[in-house]
């Protein structure tokens, strides 16, 4: 069987790994990729390249393929769906599960009409932006809130968040709001959420509905963007109901493959959703070396199993991964760095906050959990370190 992968970024390289890795079971996998040089393509990925709406070469794409895969829900679906058409029966990526995962409107409505337990939001409008009393009661009654793109935000980024402390700029509202409309996205307020940690759970689905999943991680953020994913210790009765959601979502959503789902866990010890994604995902990676097989072998290997074994979602007992982010004030090519144990993603340059590789490191005793993160941060600030010197 043959996968192709649409994107050739980090998440597309490391799908393609593993359908390298699985060649017994599948070939090697084509990517489709917009640019030169990605990080699929140094590693070795046969790349066509084009774009999305390029529905012509798209279509030739497919056509050398079995089914495909997504490295990001930020595609154009209708372009897609004319590319692949309707005269094949392979399972393929959730259509549906991409259209409410680009917009987070959507999903807030999902979870709602699902009975799923997310913060309280409403839609902010055009006309809203006239009269500031309405949020201004919002912000004390919900004591903070965030303002959000519904579409194309991610890492963070198209977030505007007012805590309790700060009183709002009405100004910068608007004009955060106003270039939202005008890059055609909706508009959102969310209820803020002074929550005690983060976590999230990777899981995944096969073709014929079958479950299985990853264990809980707390991830810790620097501006909105991971940059460690731990074993969720003492968390077993919401590990247990994150499993309940992402169950919940994946028969909803028909998802195939691997996905996450990402949490706040509140003051009172429950569970809030955040946002989901409907792919391969960060907060995942731990499992290229701390479980039997991971995220990414599972996700292809969804496309032709009916079942799962159970051991290939088996990790060490305690885990941790820490993501190299681009430093603040720097943008320009680096170097793959010298130490063998990062995983480096080969991106041409570097900006803030970019993702440019990540460590794993993992033992089967929970009392070496804090001497593993501090070797991971070690590791990184020697990075951050090397990069400052002439």
């Amino acid at each position: 069987m043959k996968v192709g992968i649409l994107g050739g970024g980090q998440l597309g390289r490391m799908l393609w790994e593993a359908s390298c890795y699985l060649g017994a079971e599948l070939s090697p996998s084509p990517v489709y990729h917009h640019e030169a040089n990605g990080p699929a393509e140094k590693a070795g990925a046969h790349i066509t390249r084009g774009n999305i709406t390029d529905i012509a070469r798209l279509s030739a794409f497919f056509e050398t393929v079995d089914s495909y895969a997504v490295e990001n829900e930020f595609l154009d679906i209708k372009s897609i769906e004319k590319a692949w058409g309707n005269t094949r029966t392979q399972s393929t990526p959730s259509l549906v599960g991409l259209r409410i995962a680009q917009d987070k409107l959507e999903q807030k409505k999902f979870f709602e009409e699902n009975g799923l337990p997310t913060s309280e939001y409403f839609e902010i409008l055009p006309n809203d932006l006239a009269n500031s009393e309405k949020l201004e009661s919002l912000h004390k009654k919900w004591k903070g809130f965030v303002i959000k793109k519904a579409r194309m935000g991610y890492d963070g980024k198209g977030n505007f968040v007012v805590p309790p402390s700060i009183i709002p700029n009405f100004a910068s509202i608007k004009e955060f709001c106003q270039n939202a409309f005008v890059a055609q996205s909706r508009v959102y307020v969310e209820k803020f959420v002074p929550f005690v940690k983060e976590v999230a759970l990777v899981s995944c689905q096969s073709f014929a509905g079958d479950f299985g999943h990853y264990p809980l991680v707390e991830t810790i953020q620097k501006k909105g963007v991971c940059f460690l994913a731990v074993k969720a210790l003492n968390e077993v009765k919401n590990e247990n109901r994150a499993i309940e959601i992402a169950r919940l979502i994946s028969s909803k959503l028909n998802l195939l493959g691997s996905f996450a789902v990402e949490f706040f866990v509140t003051q009172d010890g429950e569970l809030l959703i955040n946002e989901m994604a409907p792919r391969v995902h960060n907060s995942g990676h731990f499992s290229q070396k701390a479980a039997k097989a991971s995220q990414f072998d599972m996700h292809l290997k969804s496309y032709q199993q009916k079942k799962f074994d159970p051991q290939d979602f088996e990790t060490a007992k305690v885990f941790a991964m820490i993501n190299f982010l681009g430093p603040e004030g720097l943008s320009k090519s680096v170097e793959r760095p010298k130490n063998p144990q990062i995983y480096w993603y080969d991106k041409e340059m570097t900006s803030p906050g970019r993702k440019l590789g990540h460590m794993i490191t993992h033992s089967e005793t929970e009392k070496d959990l804090p001497q593993l993160i501090e070797a991971l941060k070690v590791t990184e600030r020697q990075w951050q370190e090397s990069l400052r010197k002439p």
